[in-house]
């Protein structure tokens, strides 16, 4: 996932739907990674187990993305510059912008670019982690060993 995004900014590609597809293969990933644990545990898992599994997993990515935003901000700058270019296309597109505040919010941006970029890393994604280790963890097949017996 993170070749894929490293892939997408070397190739110029800043299109919203990279950002998507990114997000929906992370999320069908951890998702995968939550069945996957079931099945190899033959379903003796409870749903804590599962999700507790999948979050730890989200976690580690997460993680990995954050190191990858950095290294990927230290050695290509351009990308800091291309992204404060979309985002005053973007803000030019509202006609209650007026230049002075589109100047501003793009100054303000650059100043904390890495802190941006870091906590939105962090943010965007653990939610989608935790959401996808929810639903990982619901479409599972559960059966705890501690489970009552289903006849006595």
């Amino acid at each position: 996932m993170v070749l894929m995004g490293t892939t997408f900014q070397v190739l110029n590609i800043y299109e919203k739907w990279v950002q998507w597809t990114t997000f929906g293969i992370y999320s069908a990933s951890i998702i995968w990674c939550c069945y996957s644990y079931s099945r190899e545990l033959n379903g003796e898992v409870s749903f804590r187990q599962i999700f507790s599994h999948g979050f730890k997993t989200a976690s580690i990515v997460t993680l990995i993305s954050i190191a990858a935003f950095i290294i990927t901000y230290l050695i290509m700058p351009e990308i800091k510059e291309k992204s404060l270019q979309i985002a005053r296309d973007e803000m030019a597109k509202d006609p209650r912008m007026t230049e002075e505040i589109i100047n501003q919010s793009i100054a303000w941006t650059d100043k904390f670019f890495l802190v941006f970029g870091i906590v939105g890393s962090l943010f965007g994604f653990a939610l989608t982690g935790a959401i996808s280790s929810l639903i990982g963890a619901a479409i599972s097949r559960k059966t705890p060993k501690d489970a009552m017996p289903k006849s006595l």
